[in-house]
């Protein structure tokens, strides 16, 4: 089988999805010749979208279903031939803890850069629920959290390329049951998140709507 190649007018596209495999798994039994890609996410429309830019990509139509046991929508794509080409464009050294930044973002232009960002940003970013009213000005923040804390300096210098300031990343931090420590990067204050909305932006229906909203929150102001 040719191995997968893709075209320049799709780069955007590869970009946005090795951001959002950020949150993936990569699953490889030989023995039981499985080769697996899935994304969980609790929003149907994001994974969804996600699935229109992998079929474009790579030419198979993922599956989509919904994970009863905590109530999360998977993506999932069974393809030894799309696994492998995943993994070798990404670099992915098989764990998520020492994944840098794929070298085929590092070696693109900004607009190509921006879309993994997004998409890092989409599938494992946090915006605080601005839409209930209960937030603080001063608590407006968005933050990248991520096991490998190389690969947030690589996202900390692209988004920096912006000219959006990002606070120093935090950690290592441990969650409840877990061993791997996990690391933190956060962009603080209301204009510099609304600048992280222009620049950059979100395909994700929930975090673009309260990014918006924030940006929104700027105009009244002035």
């Amino acid at each position: 089988m040719e191995p997968i190649s893709i075209q320049r007018h799709q780069m955007k596209m590869l970009s946005y999805f090795l951001g959002a495999m950020r949150d993936g798994c990569f699953i490889r039994n030989v023995k039981n010749s499985t080769y697996r890609i899935r994304i969980y996410q609790k929003n149907k429309k994001w994974i969804e979208e996600l699935a229109k830019i992998s079929e474009d990509l790579f030419g198979k139509k993922p599956l989509i279903t919904l994970d009863k046991r905590d109530n999360v929508w998977s993506l999932m794509i069974n393809s030894r031939h799309i696994y492998e080409a995943i993994t070798r464009m990404s670099n992915y050294p098989g764990t998520q803890s020492k994944w840098n930044t794929p070298e085929v973002v590092l070696d693109a232009p900004l607009e190509i850069q921006k879309e993994y960002v997004k998409g890092f940003f989409d599938s494992e970013g946090g915006v605080p629920h601005v839409e209930c009213g209960n937030v603080e000005p001063k608590n407006i923040r968005i933050h990248f959290t991520q096991s490998n804390r190389e690969c947030l300096e690589g996202l900390k210098q692209i988004i920096s390329d912006f000219g959006i300031k990002t606070g120093n990343i935090c950690g290592p931090y441990f969650k409840k049951g877990y061993t791997n420590p996990v690391y933190r990067l956060k962009i603080h204050g209301i204009r510099e998140v609304a600048k992280f909305f222009d620049n950059i932006g979100s395909l994700h229906p929930e975090k673009s709507m309260r990014l918006s909203l924030i940006r929104k929150g700027i105009q009244v102001e002035a």
